[in-house]
């Protein structure tokens, strides 16, 4: 069913339904927000804290960078560390336009594929590693700002399903880490080791031995992908502060955290508008926004803010597309 589903948003009519659920749950939120009462919060607005929070929400694309950088060399793929750069900015750019949170990461394979024809495997599992490392580390994120969160909202049935899911997915993809890094491929089933073929389960298994052989380097990463999450959950701290919300920092990471687990799901373009909800419907959860009233008004347009600044990021890589040369050689070791 999953694969069914998958299958028919990938094709034009699911592309179409895709995009027109981005721009509807887009315009709903612009829609619900009362634009004659906006020109009273203008006062409220700290539009230098909305800088800021940009500043915040840019840094983490050279973090991504840098990240890869590392999980590159750690596979043996020695390229310019202004090649990963720009590849990361124009990969935040098709993030926005592309299925889920995933496009981005198509787009740096096709990048990598063409850099490193010779090392494929290599290049894709660093991709990989790149995408389970941000995902289990958000995980882990989300289970202990939760757990922080217990002592005062025990009874919230939300948080209790979104704890559940952090729990769920930060065990599942460290068990598979853990199975992938330990478990020498040799030692495999040998039903998968028929299908795979020895000259597979000879590159998976050099690819396992070089990235134990890489400690110091996937340590750095780990560190970059905490640092990642850290500058998204201050940015969206600011922009709550800006439009007049004084959310606590945990509360508020708490729901950022909700927000980009949601964009990972294939319902949207880019996650556009089920970030935004999901960020919203955590923060209600919490009873720091609510659904009308007076802080109506400004939770919709923290929700519309977080839209803005990710577009004007991703802005930034759609302007590297254009102008990068991508003359960059890359080379590998052996």
């Amino acid at each position: 069913m999953v694969r069914s589903l998958y299958s028919f948003l990938q094709s034009p009519s699911g592309r179409i339904l895709r995009t027109l659920l981005s721009i509807g749950l887009v315009a709903l939120f612009v829609g619900l927000i009362d634009w004659s009462a906006v020109g009273d919060l203008r006062h409220q607005l700290r539009w230098d804290l909305t800088a800021w929070a940009l500043l915040f929400a840019a840094a983490a694309y050279p973090l991504h960078g840098l990240r890869w950088h590392l999980l590159l060399r750690a596979q043996g793929l020695e390229i310019n560390h202004g090649w990963t750069q720009a590849v990361s900015w124009i990969g935040g750019f098709y993030n926005s336009l592309l299925l889920g949170g995933v496009g981005g990461d198509a787009a740096r394979a096709v990048y990598a594929l063409r850099a490193f024809p010779e090392r494929k495997a290599a290049a894709m599992a660093s991709l990989a590693m790149d995408r389970v490392m941000g995902l289990l580390v958000l995980f882990a994120l989300c289970v202990g700002l939760l757990i922080g969160l217990l002592p005062t909202h025990r009874h919230s049935i939300e948080l209790q399903s979104l704890g559940l899911l952090a729990v769920v997915g930060a065990a599942s993809l460290g068990g598979v880490c853990a199975l992938a890094l330990f478990w020498p491929a040799h030692q495999w089933p040998r039903s998968l080791l028929r299908r795979l073929g020895p000259e597979r389960i000879n590159t998976v298994e050099a690819l396992r031995r070089r990235t134990l052989d890489e400690p110091g380097r996937h340590a750095l990463a780990l560190v970059c992908s905490v640092a990642i999450w850290w500058v998204d959950f201050v940015s969206i701290w600011l922009l709550a502060a800006s439009v007049g919300l004084e959310l606590p920092f945990l509360e508020c990471s708490v729901a950022a955290a909700a927000a980009y687990v949601a964009t990972v799901l294939p319902i949207s373009i880019g996650g556009h508008g089920v970030r935004e909800g999901a960020l919203l419907a955590t923060l209600a959860a919490l009873d720091l926004v609510a659904t009308s009233g007076p802080t109506r008004d400004p939770a919709l347009l923290l929700a519309t803010s977080v839209w803005a600044v990710t577009i004007a990021c991703s802005l930034i890589g759609g302007v590297t597309l254009l102008f990068w040369p991508n003359s960059a050689h890359a080379k590998s070791r052996p």
